[in-house]
């Protein structure tokens, strides 16, 4: 029997060198048609504007049409397990919004694990978050936004893009740090939040970046606060949750991943061609300043370990709160 093991191992060594080559040289022709890029979010949505820009640099960057196709519902979740379930062979990726891997789950049941179904292939962006309102709302600040949601229970209404959207968790949080009595609102994204915040159905809501601010230039909307770790650029005037004394912010990011079991080759060479993308200052100037939209790279590794991460808190607040 030790015989056996012995005459076996250069058969195992063999085989994995053969795998392996196999896996670089198809690394190396790939890639050799299209790139679906599937798109867990609405359209005209900040998800579906960022995946948008940057597919058309990758196709440029990969020699082979990178076509963004949206695939929304389930706080993310459809679009996700639609990606999970392709061929792992790369040419099949998507967007992935950070709740659809570590909140969602704790919420309802989801087809797919999140801790292992995902190859994950890099950051694209953090999503860049703020409270805002109508531009006539009788309230300039997020304190006098909460003193009149105090005085008014149950009169203020707030949209998100979904239940367990981190758009939906900052209000929570906010409603629970001063006993309020607002009420959420559902709807399928931010475009269609921001729709409803102009047309008068909500009188706050927690949007990103791309969606608030052309129309915070056109005057119909006013940012309370920003509720990131730090300060955005375009509207440098306008203070964070943290500076305003607050012991929470919102953390959210966008990134791209592709089902479990991709050659490994593939999947860094997918990283590699997007961090150079990521990092060109041409093309993170040109984001930030005609999108509004930092553009911001971390390895799929280092991601990963922030899921688990997210997943292992978000189990643990949802619970808390009654969110499920």
């Amino acid at each position: 029997m030790a015989l056996k093991r012995m005459n076996a191992r250069p058969l195992v060594v063999v085989s994995l060198i053969l795998l392996s080559s196999f896996s670089l040289a198809f690394a190396q022709e790939y890639p050799t048609r299209s790139i679906t890029v599937i798109v867990n979010a609405a359209p005209g949505g900040p998800s579906d504007i960022i995946a948008r820009g940057l597919a058309e640099h990758a196709s440029k960057a990969l020699g082979q049409p990178v076509v963004a196709v949206n695939r929304s519902g389930g706080g993310g979740t459809v679009g996700v397990n639609e990606m999970v379930r392709a061929k792992p062979d790369g040419y099949t990726i998507g967007t992935i919004n950070m709740p659809a891997l570590a909140v969602m789950p704790h919420m309802q049941r989801v087809p797919y694990d999140p801790l292992k179904d995902v190859a994950h292939i890099c950051v694209l962006q953090p999503y860049e978050y703020g409270i805002y309102s109508k531009a006539d709302a009788p309230w300039n600040s997020l304190k006098e936004l909460v003193e009149y949601a105090a005085k008014n229970p149950g009169k203020v209404f707030y949209g998100s893009g979904g239940v367990g959207s981190t758009n939906h968790l900052i209000m929570v949080r906010l409603g629970l740090e001063h006993n309020l009595n607002w009420k959420h609102v559902t709807y399928g994204g931010d475009a269609e939040v921001l729709t409803a915040m102009l047309g008068g159905h909500v009188q706050a809501a927690s949007g990103t970046s791309p969606t608030t601010l052309p129309h915070l230039r056109g005057g119909k909307v006013k940012l309370l606060v920003v509720t990131n770790k730090d300060r955005w650029p375009y509207v440098p005037e306008v203070p964070t949750l943290l500076e305003l004394g607050y012991k929470f912010y919102q953390s959210s990011f966008l990134s791209l991943g592709a089902p479990a079991g991709i050659p490994e080759p593939v999947r860094a060479k997918l990283e590699d061609t997007f961090r150079k993308i990521l990092q060109d200052p041409a093309v993170k100037e040109q984001f930030q300043t005609k999108l509004y939209a930092r553009l911001n790279y971390m390895s799929g590794a280092d991601y990963g370990k922030y899921i688990r991460e997210e997943f292992a808190f978000y189990k643990d607040f949802l619970k808390q709160q009654g969110i499920q």
